[in-house]
């Protein structure tokens, strides 16, 4: 039996069987698309898994999820034999056990069960007991009057489960950022659709390889919409070409790209648009510029990465497996890039870039 624990969807009041069900079922779903046939129930604040050792990692990635365990189930009496063939061929500088009574009633309590198991372990096998820093944990979980056993604590992802909190948007590329943000969007339990603008080069199969990667932690395959770079800007580049404002095709760009995403999530019926920005990193992500590019769409723009640094994106990009994607990224010079940007504009300038692009019928 694999033990699934969840710790903010518990928080849900009136919602939380809700939350609870939606993360079963997303977990059943992940496994089946991994080819693993499982069984789930809800039992006293834990999703107890009937399926293989292996799904646990599968497991972990699923949203919602917190810790996973893969455990042996028994009865209480039962616990000292199984532990003495477990834990066989085994040699610990130091253990402890720590049990949790989930059945309260359960008779005997979680120190009493502590004790009991700990000092059988003592006698049998002569390991030193350190509560602060043991190099095994002997964890033991009372579930309606059954002891489930276990050796490891699996972290999870955390978060809510995909598909209590609407749909978005992605603006994906194979860089380190976008693949972040559509990270912690599924993690607090959104949906997301990707979209990349190609530019013609083998950028796409590392975009791909990203959204690949990213479907471990949805439980249905992430969809990939692919747009032509080139003619989504060009009239854009043109316009702003023929009024000798090209310093602000950067910005301008990512207006372009924003308005697209804006069309195609009310087609989807999505509730927002996601972007990988974090303030200041590059031209068109200054607090100014990002101002520009919000108020030149009708339609929300989240950035759950603005007030994070590279060192912190980086990290969780490691963590999640898309750093490695990254690295295959080849670096793509698009051919509107002026040789100045604008970083710092002005209000005025900027109403004056969109009147320039009202008159050509683009914005």
């Amino acid at each position: 039996m694999i033990i699934v624990r969840y710790g903010e969807i518990a928080l849900k009041g009136g919602k939380r069987r809700e939350f609870e069900r939606k993360l079963r079922d997303n977990i059943l779903a992940t496994l089946k698309r991994k080819g693993i046939e499982g069984k789930a129930r809800i039992v006293r604040g834990r999703i107890l898994v009937d399926a293989p050792d292996e799904a646990a990692e599968i497991i972990a990635k699923v949203p919602g999820v917190v810790s996973v365990s893969p455990a042996r189930v028994m009865e209480y009496g039962e616990v000292p034999e199984y532990l003495k063939e477990a834990l066989k061929g085994l040699n610990p500088k130091s253990f402890k056990v720590e049990t949790q009574r989930l059945d309260k009633t359960f008779l005997k309590t979680s120190m009493e069960v502590n004790r009991e198991v700990g000092a059988f372990i003592v006698e049998n096998f002569g390991w030193k007991v350190d509560l602060e820093n043991p190099e095994l944990t002997v964890g033991v979980e009372i579930i309606n009057g059954r002891a489930h056993v276990f050796f490891e604590k699996i972290r999870g992802v955390g978060g809510l489960p995909v598909g209590t909190q609407g749909k978005v948007v992605v603006l994906l590329s194979g860089g380190i950022d976008s693949p972040v943000a559509a990270f912690l969007m599924l993690k607090r339990g959104a949906e997301v659709i990707a979209l990349h603008f190609d530019q013609g080069t083998n950028a796409r199969s590392v975009v791909e390889r990203v959204v690949d990667i990213l479907s471990d932690y949805s439980p249905e395959p992430i969809e990939l919409i692919v747009e032509n770079h080139f003619e989504v800007l060009k009239p854009y580049a043109s316009a702003l070409a023929k009024a000798k404002l090209r310093e602000w095709t950067c910005v301008v760009c990512k207006v372009a790209m924003l308005r697209r995403a804006a069309e195609i999530a009310r087609e989807r019926g999505a509730l927002g648009i996601v972007t990988g920005d974090s303030l200041g990193q590059v031209a068109s992500q200054t607090l100014a510029n990002l101002y520009f590019e919000t108020m030149s769409v009708d339609f929300p723009v989240h950035r759950p990465l603005l007030g994070m640094d590279k060192e912190e994106i980086v990290a969780i990009a490691r963590r999640i497996g898309t750093y490695e994607a990254f690295l295959e990224y080849p670096y793509c010079d698009c051919p509107f890039r002026p040789e100045r940007v604008v970083t710092g504009g002005k209000l005025e300038e900027f109403e004056s870039v969109r009147r320039e692009l009202e008159k050509e019928g683009i914005l």
